[in-house]
């Protein structure tokens, strides 16, 4: 029992930082303008780590070309860590770098500071997680197509 304890403790421990994971507006543009540069024509998601202790690095995942999807691992300093290509026939959807840039905008103008994650599904709904200058985690949702989002939830982590 308590090895199951100990075990459960631990995991948590070490999982706790990576679920605070974030990054600044700019740096959520910067991962589009690299994976954009990579290639990534839709972009399915971004996800940027913490730059308070880790290095900055992101994963980025989207399509390449009409049978070609990529998931990459970036350093912080925009190098490429590890790359994944997966040929698939359901062809390509997600957002333009454009887009996803829209998307970001919008969500800071709803008080957004840090970008954890931008993400979007195949039935165009949009989720946007990070936190406000306050450290409130925030979890923005859109429709694509529209900047009005479809539903807000704040929660306070203390």
């Amino acid at each position: 029992m308590k090895t199951l304890i100990a075990t459960t403790l631990a995991a948590s421990l070490v999982a706790a930082p990576m679920a605070f994971a974030s990054g600044t507006i700019d740096d959520a543009k910067r991962a589009l303008q690299i994976g954009t540069d990579y290639g990534i024509a839709h972009f399915h998601s971004i996800e940027l780590e913490d730059d308070h202790g880790d290095d900055g690095s992101m994963e980025i995942e989207g399509w390449l070309d009409e049978q070609w999807y990529v998931e990459l691992d970036v350093n912080g300093d925009g190098s490429i860590r590890k790359e994944e290509r997966h040929k698939r026939t359901d062809g390509p959807w997600g957002l333009s770098s454009a887009e996803a840039a829209e998307y970001i905008d919008a969500s800071a103008n709803q008080g957004m500071s840090r970008i954890e994650e931008i993400k979007i599904n195949a039935k165009g709904e949009i989720e946007v997680e990070g936190d406000n200058a306050d450290g409130q985690e925030l979890e923005i949702d859109y429709r694509a197509g529209s900047m009005e989002p479809t539903k807000v939830d704040r929660d306070d982590r203390s």
